[in-house]
């Protein structure tokens, strides 16, 4: 790996993995404190994309063609949130009543810059040149196995639901009932319409993990096994969130959850992102991911129970999307340089 190459990694590995670590132990506290640490999660997801953009600022080559805008867009956003994460624990403040639902007004704040960063990150995106979004990874390339592979990431989606109902008898039953909620529903029809305000959070961990980690890894390791490699490093990345808000007392299973899940959508994302060569592809998969998990689990994504018993049918519901592992893209030598990161 040639020099600038070498310094642009340990650059992403500082912001990406030293922030996220240096943020856990500013969790920790506002967990003793018993505040909501949804910010801190909000915020965390931008740190890979961070890592990314610093590496080719400060390692910049000569004539490389930045998308600036883009990119000053997502540090900016990404201090204030950090500000705001740590104010959150700071200054803890009584939560807002929304419709009757609590929510933290630090979260809330959060989400809102998050929205704005959507905007505008839009704006820049898609108004730098063709060549500068080329360059960098921003391209909308092969839009109809683009389109095939996000139908087939949902329809997978729902099936992980599905399945683990099937195997312990309960069928079509939960699914049936939620669906039947108007909430659920209109959570559904507005989901398209929700990705264009809140895009750039997915962004800032598909940036780092697909568009730069992955052609790391599998430049050194080999396609399959620096795919399986990238889900290990993306599940221990998670470690703080799955101890301290994901679940507070099942955390050893939730970690295992974590690894399971990482491991298979890293397969299934990897090989979406070899199979199209566009970005955008894994950032709508993580998107539809995470809000149709939340929608199907209530309504929120904190303070769950997991028990070891449900591991196994976890892994038997990825199983769909593990088998891509097997597909002849891992077979081929990888178009994504890292010298091109």
């Amino acid at each position: 790996m040639e020099t600038t190459s070498k310094k642009r990694l340990w650059i992403y590995i500082a912001i990406a993995y030293g922030v996220a670590a240096v943020m856990t132990l500013f969790m920790a506290i506002g967990k003793g404190r018993d505040v909501d640490l949804t910010a801190f999660v909000n915020v965390q997801m931008m740190y890979p994309a961070c890592g990314v953009i610093l590496g080719k600022l400060i390692a910049k080559k000569e004539g490389e063609k930045l998308p600036m805008g883009l990119f000053i867009t997502t540090l900016i956003t990404t201090g204030v949130m950090m500000l705001l994460a740590l104010m959150s624990i700071i200054i803890p403040m009584e939560p807002m009543d929304m419709a009757g639902t609590p929510m933290d007004i630090w979260n809330l704040m959060s989400q809102m810059i998050l929205v704005l960063a959507a905007v505008v990150g839009y704006v820049f995106t898609w108004t730098c040149s063709k060549e500068s979004r080329r360059l960098n990874g921003l391209s909308r390339n092969n839009i109809k196995w683009s389109v095939i592979l996000v139908v087939v990431f949902t329809i997978l989606t729902f099936a992980r639901i599905i399945i683990p109902n099937l195997i312990v008898g309960t069928g079509l039953q939960p699914l049936i009932e939620a669906l039947s909620e108007p909430m659920v529903l209109m959570t559904l029809l507005v989901l398209p319409i929700n990705f264009f305000m809140t895009w750039i959070a997915f962004f800032g961990e598909e940036y780092g993990w697909r568009y730069y980690l992955q052609p790391v890894m599998q430049n050194k390791f080999g396609n399959r096994i620096g795919v399986l490699l990238l889900g290990l490093v993306w599940a221990v990345w998670h470690i703080g969130v799955d101890f301290m808000y994901y679940t507070t007392t099942d955390g050893p299973q939730m970690f295992v959850e974590q690894i399971i899940g990482c491991v298979a959508f890293a397969i299934f994302f990897g090989y979406a992102y070899m199979k199209t060569n566009n970005i955008w592809v894994p950032v709508i998969m993580h998107y539809i991911n995470n809000n149709l998990g939340v929608l199907f689990n209530g309504g929120t994504a904190q303070d769950q129970h997991v028990a070891w018993s449900e591991l196994p049918l976890l892994l038997v519901a990825l199983l769909p999307m593990i088998i891509f592992i097997l597909m002849p893209v891992f077979n081929k030598k990888s178009d994504c340089t890292v010298q091109e990161r």
